[in-house]
């Protein structure tokens, strides 16, 4: 959610390479993060991203056990 939130496009591949995780919607959030990356090099908006809500449906307590998470998240223009 770090990554996603410094809408860092590079940052976000690189976690999901290292950790291999398998988010739900990657490829969507990396075109959104490198969107967002290319209107702010052009000068044409920013945007604040701030995670608002995160549930998990279960705690993991060992290697064998699986979650699925939720995650919620506003981007708001800046002016």
């Amino acid at each position: 959610m770090d990554n996603i939130a410094s809408q860092e496009p590079g940052a976000f591949a690189k976690y999901i390479k290292l950790y291999k995780n398998t988010i739900c919607g990657r490829h969507p959030i990396a075109v959104y993060l490198c969107a967002l990356k290319e209107n702010q090099e052009a000068g044409r908006e920013e945007v604040d991203l701030s995670f608002v809500k995160y549930a998990q449906s279960t705690q993991v307590k060992n290697l064998n056990d699986s979650s699925v998470s939720y995650a919620s998240a506003v981007a708001r223009r800046k002016l």
